[in-house]
């Protein structure tokens, strides 16, 4: 009988034998059991669930639910565990998970009745004494044709045709107890990891809390009801449903029977009449308002839509001053720095506050003031004679991450003042149980952006991610609602376009980018998508600022 061997692993930075084909969950018994359970690893710069076995010398680092990548594990896993429960306690209801909300998914269950508080927690309840018995979610390999064959005798053509646009020869049905799902990437391996989740009634569903993310932190009974936040994300759900395009599976139909141009013509006029909305507002408000504040987390089209915010107010007789918050960076040696020692530019505590104030009520108050340029290279912000004063017609637009921030503008009186919010508030869908993120949608633009605009390699782009949502939830999210006006910037036909340019780049990351898992996790997304050429794209679009043609940048 042949000898097992032994293969070395470097396992938190400590190097151990073990014998060849032991598993990652085999391996959790070394991990520092205060820490919040592992959801899966990253083996090698490659991301694998925990049922992986080790058949050469690796270097391993665990996902739990406080890394990005682990969080998306454990919201794939519960809403596996949630799907099971509501089949087997409501089989005539339909569960639709429809969309991120603050740590969690907002979730309908739609049927002959209606959902009560006391159901809600009956489902919670049967969701948690699934993660006691720790019953294995087992992962299942069939073949395309087998997946296919499985979602058309259930009458789910859609998804059966979304199954077909895979390359792979198999593919991973998962089940736990009789209850099977496809769920596009990884998954736990038994549902005893999932420990920390919470069941909230909200609005006409419910809200599944999750822990961790990019807040680092285990899930709290708090839950503040994101009212705005959510009436934009219904208002986008209502027009998706109106058009026919829910999911993935609606939009590459559309593309396949010649319908896309009329899409994106609609997608646009959406947007639009909601700056429309905004502008028309704004002119009500002056001369009182003279102060519009515009905030959102990278890559949600700020700059485009300052701009295209800036003609409709011209066009009504009102001349805007457009400024930079960027502009009132204090110089990077009097910048704070974060738990690492690195410098946090995304802190209100970057930016001069003081200065930021003063010159503002200034502006208010009539008088001339030099608003100063920031030298991004040298790190120095220098007066340049950009002098600035308002006069009877003159309105200010100002851009920048903080916006919403009540720290801004404590000292600028509220009655002159008006906040928006833009973000990329994604609604399209993979299926009834996979919600494509927000911030999924913002990586992409971010990625084309960076490679074709300012020379960043895809790389970097990927790396740098995880720390500006890091920044994001820290700096922006916890003040959503204290904006007047929510603007949605995300346009449902937009990842169709992206996708060439996307793959694109995503291909050249190879296996020893620490980049790689992420890498894949995109490529994987994006083969459900049939590709679409730029060319449908109108040139006052703001998904022209991530594709480079925007006519707003024109020299």
């Amino acid at each position: 009988m042949p000898t097992i061997k032994n293969v070395q692993v470097i396992l938190e930075n400590k190097q151990l034998e073990v014998p060849m084909g032991t598993t990652l969950k085999e391996l959790l018994s070394h991990r520092d059991h205060s820490l919040p359970p592992a959801v899966a690893a990253v083996v090698n710069n490659v991301l694998h669930e925990l049922s992986y076995p080790i058949y050469c010398p690796a270097t391993i680092n665990w996902l739990d639910c406080t890394h990005e990548w682990g969080n998306r594990i454990y919201k794939r896993s519960l809403s596996l565990l949630l799907y099971a429960i509501s089949q087997k306690l409501y089989p005539n209801h339909k569960l639709r998970i429809l969309h991120s909300l603050r740590n969690g998914y907002y979730c309908e269950l739609n049927g002959q009745t209606e959902i009560t508080a006391a159901d809600i927690k009956t489902i919670e309840k049967a969701m948690g004494d699934l993660v006691k018995q720790n019953v294995p979610i087992e992962k299942i390999m069939l073949s395309h044709n087998d997946v296919q064959a499985f979602y058309r005798a259930w009458n789910l053509e859609g998804k059966a045709s979304l199954m077909g646009m895979s390359s792979h020869t198999l593919m991973p049905i998962y089940r736990l107890n009789e209850y099977c799902e496809y769920f596009f990437s990884d998954m736990a391996t038994h549902t005893g990891i999932l420990c920390e989740f919470k069941l909230l009634p909200f609005d006409h569903g419910f809200v599944m809390m999750i822990p961790g993310g990019c807040r680092n932190k285990m899930i709290t009974t708090e839950f503040k009801h994101p009212k705005k936040l959510q009436a934009a994300l219904k208002s986008y759900d209502d027009w998706g449903t109106l058009m026919g395009i829910q999911n993935v599976n609606d939009l590459n139909q559309c593309i396949e029977k010649g319908k896309f141009n009329n899409l994106v013509l609609m997608a646009e006029s959406m947007q639009q009449r909601n700056l429309f909305k905004i502008t028309d507002s704004l002119y009500e408000s002056f001369p009182e308002v003279k102060l519009v504040l515009i905030a959102g987390p990278s890559s949600s089209g700020k700059t485009t839509f300052t701009n295209r915010l800036g003609i409709e107010l011209q066009a009504l007789g009102l001349k805007p001053i457009l400024i930079s918050m960027d502009d009132y960076f204090l110089n990077r040696d009097q910048s704070p720095k974060d738990e690492n020692g690195e410098y946090d530019f995304e802190s209100i505590y970057a930016m001069d506050l003081d200065l930021f104030s003063r010159q503002i009520n200034e502006l208010l108050s009539g008088t001339e003031v030099e608003i100063p340029i920031y030298d991004f290279k040298t790190g120095t912000r220098k007066p340049q004679g950009n002098k600035v004063q308002l006069t009877d017609k003159h309105i200010l637009l100002i851009e920048g991450i903080h916006g919403i921030n009540p720290l801004l503008t404590e000292h600028i009186p509220a009655e002159n003042r008006r906040s928006i919010y833009i973000s990329c508030l994604t609604q399209l869908n993979f299926d009834d149980y996979t919600p494509i993120p927000s911030s999924g949608n913002r990586e992409l633009r971010r990625l084309v952006r960076d490679i074709k605009c300012r020379g960043t390699s895809p790389d970097e782009v990927l790396l740098r991610w995880l720390s500006v949502r890091r920044g994001e939830e820290k700096n922006i999210f916890p003040y959503q609602e204290n904006a007047d006006y929510y603007f949605n910037s995300s346009l449902i036909y937009e990842i169709s376009i992206l996708k060439p340019l996307a793959e694109e780049a995503l291909k050249t990351i190879g296996p020893s980018s620490a980049a790689y898992p992420e890498a894949r996790r995109l490529l994987r997304s994006l083969r459900c998508f049939l590709p679409v050429e730029s060319d449908f794209v109108p040139s006052q679009s703001l998904l022209q600022e991530f594709l480079g043609k925007s006519c707003f940048y024109r020299d």
